[in-house]
């Protein structure tokens, strides 16, 4: 028993050190490229920049399909079932490329509607290969059998050969094109070699499913899914209003404090990443272990979270200047002191997500944000008209703690209180 728990131990342990220099290639080396970004392109065109990838990477949202959890959930409970993986992974994939398409179409279409979308259209469509490479990338497949390792290899060099990429050959403000095109075609390869890796080194088949099949794995993510637009409508979609209505400039400074507070707040994702296979094994042996470990981690993720808020609180300004290389300006630290509180609570939204997935509550979940975006849809307008940007992060910052207080109350407190079990198989 104990040589079980100590492989079991050291295969977490890898996984998160695999997840968590993950994240500090996704988000601290592309933080580190906004100074030359933002002396290259001006924070203008950085706010262009955003902008355009802020509709490609809702497309990501949208054909991941809340995948990266029900997939992950079935092949972490399937791993020793070759037939059962080669269903699982052929289904997705082709469900995500079916949106991804419609997507895309979609997009396309609504170019001709919007002055924005029809002036910055070349690049709106020069984006689409991150949408494709990512769609193609299986996150979840590597995830649900524990190889984070794979994810880490690959992910590590597209992000540094991107990033040479922009230092050898963006160079003016003229060359956002190629900039767009770089992270394209970078993205698309990548996503490409992943699923050869899948196929040849796990030895998975890509067969063509039945509708049946195509829409037993739809049924099963649907909540998860709409759920996963709720929450990219008010997140994602506030750069996308900003960037219809606002100036580039102030887009430019609200996407600089966004990326920032995701640098920070995802450092530690890899937390709930690992743990997410483990704990879905806890659950399906014991209910009250399952909970007890998930109190320990809500603890420690305070105390970590909570100190870290208020260091960014108290040094915005000299996070600004060091990440952007400028003398940051008086909004510019009001909007990342603001979104500074959003840290405390950053965590509990993979967290307690992670939670309602394994103890089949989706449909709550669902419905919770679902209200959270109708709340943001309501109050977004007359925030941004009266107050400008601030409105709009105050509006996140509300919404942040909205959510997060209602799936917490749910998860610990509400069931108890009404003298059921937490946990419904």
């Amino acid at each position: 028993m104990r040589k079980k728990e100590s492989k079991q131990l050291k295969q977490l342990s890898d996984n998160f050190i695999a997840l968590l220099l993950l994240q500090l290639l996704n988000y601290l080396l592309p933080l580190l490229l906004i100074p030359y970004l933002i002396r290259v392109l001006g924070v203008e065109g950085f706010g262009v920049y955003s902008f355009i990838l802020a509709i490609t990477l809702y497309g990501v949202q949208m054909s991941d399909y809340g995948f990266e959890l029900s997939a992950t959930y079935h092949i972490s409970l399937n791993r020793d079932n070759p037939k059962k993986i080669d269903e699982i992974f052929s289904s997705v994939l082709t469900i995500k490329l079916i949106i991804a398409s419609l997507y895309l179409i979609f997009i396309i279409l609504l170019i001709p509607l919007f002055d924005k979308f029809m002036l910055y259209h070349q690049l709106i469509i020069l984006s689409f290969g991150i949408l494709l490479g990512q769609v193609l990338f299986p996150v979840w497949f590597f995830q649900g059998i524990e190889k984070m390792r794979y994810i880490l290899y690959l992910n590590g060099f597209l992000k540094l050969i991107f990033i040479l990429s922009i230092f050898l050959m963006v160079k003016e403000k003229s060359d956002l094109h190629l900039l767009l095109i770089l992270n394209s075609i970078i993205t698309l390869s990548v996503g490409i070699t992943a699923l050869y890796i899948a196929i040849k080194k796990f030895k998975v088949q890509l067969t063509v499913q039945p509708l049946s099949r195509l829409y037993y794995y739809l049924k099963e993510g649907w909540y998860l899914f709409i759920s996963k637009f709720a929450v990219e409508f008010y997140t994602t979609i506030n750069i996308i209003i900003l960037g219809l209505f606002a100036s580039p400039l102030i887009v430019g400074y609200y996407a600089i404090s966004v990326k920032i507070i995701q640098a920070l707040g995802s450092l530690l994702d890899p937390i709930t990443r690992t743990l997410y296979p483990y704990l879905i094994r806890v659950y399906q042996n014991s209910n009250e272990d399952f909970i007890s470990k998930n109190r320990k981690l809500s603890i420690v993720i305070f105390l970590i979270m909570m100190p870290l808020s208020v260091l960014v609180y108290s040094s915005s300004a000299f996070i600004l200047e060091t990440i952007t290389g400028v003398e940051a300006m008086p909004l510019n630290i009001h909007i990342l002191q603001i979104f500074s509180f959003t840290l405390i609570v950053y965590l509990y939204g993979s967290q307690f997500t992670n939670m309602l997935v394994t103890i089949k509550k989706t449909k709550f979940l669902n419905q919770i944000l679902f209200l959270t975006a109708g709340l943001n849809t309501l109050l977004a307008p007359p925030l941004l008209y009266f107050y400008g940007v601030i409105g709009m992060v105050w509006l996140s910052l509300f919404l942040a703690f909205f959510l997060t207080s209602i799936k917490g109350y749910y998860i610990f407190f509400y069931h108890q209180n009404k003298g059921q079990r937490i946990i419904y198989a």
